[in-house]
């Protein structure tokens, strides 16, 4: 059940922090069966927000999250966790989709050559991403990450 009252309060953290920012944007929330709450911010800045590799989202989205239970910890006296997910201008969603087609056509490239293939040196949450799509739909394929951050990458390998 969704609770407006506290999408409000998320809704105003945000817009109040892009203020700060100087950051003229608008905040939508949409529901999603996978991803739960989305918050996604619409602006002509998306890219200072988003930074490289979507790294500065990242940072955003744990600002925000951090500051929402504080404020909702503070006000209901709430223990229970609220779930939500920031993106700007649909960024993780086409990032997602990226890495996925990225992984797969890694995976055919190294059934077709024998040989591992490394992916893009990539942050830690894009990698799980990655580790967790190939788990589940590619069971002939295995990956694991090498080098250290932040150039670590995924490498994949066909199961002998």
């Amino acid at each position: 059940m969704t609770d407006y009252n506290k999408i409000e309060i998320v809704k105003n953290i945000i817009a109040e922090v892009l203020e700060k920012c100087e950051i003229k944007a608008s905040v939508e929330f949409e529901e999603s069966i996978t991803k739960g709450l989305v918050f996604n911010i619409s602006t002509p800045d998306s890219y200072l927000l988003i930074g490289r590799q979507g790294a500065t989202l990242h940072s955003f989205q744990i600002l925000v999250q951090s500051l929402a239970v504080k404020k909702l910890m503070g006000q209901q006296g709430q223990s229970e966790p609220f779930w939500f997910t920031v993106d700007v201008d649909d960024y993780k969603r086409k990032r997602e989709w990226f890495l996925k087609e990225t992984a797969k056509a890694a995976v055919d490239k190294a059934k077709m050559t024998g040989r591992a293939q490394a992916l893009e040196p990539m942050p830690n949450y894009e990698r799980r991403l990655v580790h967790a799509y190939l788990q589940e739909h590619c069971p002939e394929a295995e990956s694991s990450s090498i080098g250290d951050d932040p150039y670590r990458k995924v490498i994949i390998r066909i199961k002998k």
